[in-house]
């Protein structure tokens, strides 16, 4: 199993501003003809033919997959209301207790208070590859050596501030290889493998 984080980021490196809108981040969500339903969610893509064969790839890799993200995350989408992206069963890493939910709709949901354990977890929940969201969560797994490959949506705008992907890394050992590079509209797609030391 791969462990993937992936942001649409802008060209100053922040994944959202700091209410955690995403204001224009998302724009190349619709910007094209091509239409790309996601999976396990009730939405549809409208994107250029290129971003559209990286996302229908980018989503297959995600279908029946685990998912771990933190309480901000979690929070700020409400849970996607019951439904976590991929369809699979979801990690919310949290040292705060669980929000007061229906039963029903907290199904889906197991909260962790360790990374490395919701990483675990999501591995032996899944039978695909294990996305990560939030940048904070993202950082813990590339500190611990558990991120396996870091894929941004590069957005050709500036947000001047707000949320980072990757920030405060200081000495953390590793190494990217790039593996893909796809030119759409309104957005670069870059994916990385990421290499730690022996």
């Amino acid at each position: 199993m791969t462990v993937i984080a992936s942001f649409c980021t802008s060209l100053d490196g922040f994944v959202a501003r700091p209410d955690d809108s995403v204001g224009p981040l998302f724009d190349w969500y619709t910007a094209g003809d091509v239409e790309v339903p996601m999976v396990g969610y009730p939405i549809t893509f409208r994107v250029s033919p290129s971003s559209a064969g990286y996302l229908r790839e980018q989503l297959a890799s995600a279908r029946h997959s685990a998912f771990v993200c933190g309480r901000r995350v979690f929070d700020h989408t409400h849970g996607w209301g019951g439904n976590p992206p991929g369809g699979g069963k979801a990690f919310v890493v949290t040292h705060r207790p669980p929000p007061d939910w229906p039963e029903e709709n907290l199904a889906p949901f197991t909260f962790v208070d360790d990374v490395a354990e919701a990483i675990e977890r999501a591995k032996a929940a899944g039978d695909g590859n294990v996305g990560v969201s939030g940048p904070d969560i993202a950082r813990q797994c590339l500190r611990l050596g558990l991120l396996d490959e870091v894929r941004i949506d590069l957005v050709p705008v500036f947000l001047g501030e707000g949320v980072r992907y990757f920030d405060d890394l200081g000495s953390t050992p590793a190494e990217l290889e790039r593996v893909e590079v796809v030119a759409g509209e309104g957005v670069t797609h870059l994916r990385y493998r990421v290499r730690y030391p022996s």
